[in-house]
């Protein structure tokens, strides 16, 4: 009833927005993703919403239009309204909301130390190396997500799947490596309840075929729907059976942290995966961040406001990123992040200097 309520809430708003009587204050499609599907569709993935119940810092929508040739214009598709409640503010593959935790172990100090890596299951054995010693998880048994590789085998008569149970705020990514045949993949999203209450199919997030001994990075991929996504492999060549690494990684599994004047970053990125470093900065009026530019040519860097818009950024091949607050104290988020999977590291002291107006004696 809830979910009902909801989805007819937004119904309400999109078409006041394209009335003209909701102002671009309540609602905010700037920060949102476009897509554009099969030419007669237009996805606005990441709206933001002041009002009717919710925040534009913490709550986000997904409005399908589709072109409708009566009136020759686009119509809110009223079925597939998706909407993610508490997800916080977020651009590509960064979230400023912490992802949860998914356990807690003792290491040798007595020290808890705290995983945000989701598990998973898959129903082939696997099998991965640690401390020299060769160790295997039965087919069913959990395997939480990390930097570890593991092999695991799939056939004609068994194609691999595995499931992961993944919540809000988990950025993913899969690193398939070095099949022993071609095979065909598919990432695929949970199933979801349409507007009329029927269970259909989720979407195919991505697909495709890995030739013999290549390898492929599947995402980032942004969580912001609970649920059981699934990895299926296929082997399409005649061979009945084929091996295969497989790393699954939660890039999001830092903590947001607080930046000051003069804060020494030291931030690292492991190969294979997409992750990124999260920080939050207030600035008074008049006063300028200046973050260094990144020298690594995988590495990013961008600064976003409280509705998820980008207001600056930067990398390798530009000056650093240097912005002047304008208006009163603001909050504002800074992404690091490495946007190729690959092995990187970045470093920078951060400035927050008062620039005076002009006029005013120094």
């Amino acid at each position: 009833m809830e979910e009902y309520f909801m989805k007819r809430t937004f119904i309400i708003l999109v078409l006041l927005v394209m009335a003209s009587t909701v102002t671009s204050e309540e609602v905010d499609f700037s920060a949102a993703n476009l897509q554009l599907n099969n030419g007669d569709t237009v996805v606005f993935d990441g709206v933001r919403v002041d009002g009717f119940g919710f925040s534009s810092k913490d709550d986000a929508l997904k409005l399908k239009f589709k072109f409708d040739l009566d009136s020759l214009s686009f119509k809110l598709d009223t079925s597939d309204v998706v909407y993610y409640k508490g997800v916080g503010i977020f651009d590509g593959q960064c979230m400023v909301n912490d992802a949860p935790v998914t356990s807690v172990t003792t290491n040798e100090e007595e020290q808890e130390i705290e995983s945000r890596q989701p598990f998973y299951t898959a129903n082939t054995d696997a099998t991965y190396r640690k401390n020299k010693e060769n160790f295997t998880v039965v087919a069913g048994g959990l395997i939480e997500a990390s930097k570890t590789n593991y092999t695991f085998a799939g056939s004609k008569e068994k194609p691999f799947i595995a499931e992961f149970d993944l919540q809000p705020n988990q950025v993913m990514s899969w690193h398939i490596n070095r099949p022993g045949k071609t095979v065909a993949y598919q990432l695929i999203a949970p199933e979801i309840q349409n507007g009329e209450g029927v269970i259909e199919p989720g979407e195919v997030i991505a697909s495709g075929e890995l030739e013999k001994g290549d390898k492929l990075l599947l995402g980032p991929v942004r969580i912001l729907r609970a649920g059981i996504y699934k990895l299926q492999m296929n082997i399409v060549s005649k061979d009945q059976s084929a091996l295969f690494l497989l790393k699954v990684y939660n890039g999001n599994g830092g903590e947001l942290k607080t930046l000051i004047n003069n804060t020494h970053l030291r931030e690292s990125f492991e190969l294979n995966t997409a992750s990124c470093s999260k920080f939050q900065v207030s600035l008074n009026r008049d006063e300028v961040l200046k973050v260094p530019a990144p020298g690594n040519k995988n590495v990013s860097i961008k600064l976003v406001n409280n509705r998820s818009k980008i207001i600056s950024q930067t990398d390798s091949s530009n000056g650093d990123l240097v912005y002047k607050e304008t208006d009163k104290n603001n909050d504002y988020y800074l992404f690091i992040y490495n946007k190729a999977g690959e092995r990187a590291n970045y470093g920078g002291r951060i400035k927050i200097v008062l620039d005076k107006p002009e006029g005013t004696e120094k």
